[in-house]
């Protein structure tokens, strides 16, 4: 909580409080360890100086026309015209305020700082700051947003491991492009061969279960950062693109044989 009283904290992960100032839940889910998305719709309002102890990163879904938002952050006034797609990043710990006469929805992306100062200490940064974004037109955050959402409701072929994927994806676009200091670009040429092996042999004899991009890349010895990449240097694939092409291959050679029906391939 905040030790001045007229800055209120505010969880966006809670209903209760969200519901307080406004909002209505639509969807929350928790994509991983200290990284939650949520849907909300929210009606027009005024919000008085708060804080978040997470990092904020909100997408508008749905703006009617002519909506204007007005928003200060650490004491500078901004304002506009609210867009479909339009990025807002408020910084965990930064003090905030912000109006719009409208109801509209949008995406919440709440992420723990811890989250990201580990991840930008694996690519040699010792300390990062995210710095705040408003009215922001960022296609792939949007993008990103956006896949999330619908894969949350609509269940995929490898769900768990393309969730991974993107949070991962995410991440690492904000230190490259939302951070006070840029992380250091290391060029690799993939796994090693044994390590790559270990993996694959370890895909297929799990191939019908859930993967994670943490236990591929456990197996793997290295980051889950780096592993997304260094697997696509090595197979051409993204992790959660081979094990769905595993499962079609192993879905075709058991037709083939004889040993399943079409109809129980559709089924599983």
């Amino acid at each position: 909580m905040s030790s001045n009283p007229e800055i209120q904290s505010i969880d966006c992960t809670s209903e209760d409080e969200m519901k307080a100032l406004g909002a209505k839940l639509l969807l929350h889910s928790t994509l991983s360890q200290g990284v939650e998305l949520l849907h909300f719709h929210h009606q027009p309002a005024e919000l008085s100086k708060n804080t978040s102890q997470q990092h904020l990163i909100l997408i508008n879904t749905h703006v009617l026309p002519n909506t204007h938002v007005e928003q200060v952050t650490e004491g500078y006034f901004q304002e506009a015209r609210m867009r479909i797609e339009d990025v807002i990043i408020v910084p965990a710990k930064t003090i905030s305020s912000a109006c719009w006469d409208k109801e509209h929805s949008y995406l919440a992306l709440c992420l723990d700082p811890v989250i990201l100062e580990r991840q930008a200490k694996e690519i040699m940064i010792e300390h990062v700051e995210l710095l705040p974004q408003f009215a922001l037109q960022d296609a792939l955050l949007h993008s990103l947003g956006i896949a999330l959402k619908n894969e949350l409701e609509v269940s995929f072929f490898g769900e768990r491991l393309y969730i991974d994927s993107l949070v991962t994806t995410l991440t690492a676009h904000l230190l490259r492009h939302y951070c006070a200091r840029k992380p250091i670009q290391i060029i690799t040429a993939g796994l090693p061969k044994t390590k790559l092996k270990q993996v694959l042999e370890y895909i297929k004899a799990h191939i019908n279960e859930e993967l994670t991009l943490v236990e591929l890349a456990t197996i793997a010895q290295v980051s889950p950062n780096y592993f997304a990449t260094l697997f696509k240097q090595s197979t051409g694939l993204a992790p959660h693109q081979y094990v769905i092409k595993q499962r079609i291959d192993t879905a075709k050679e058991l037709m083939i044989a004889g040993k399943v029906s079409l109809a129980e391939v559709a089924a599983n």
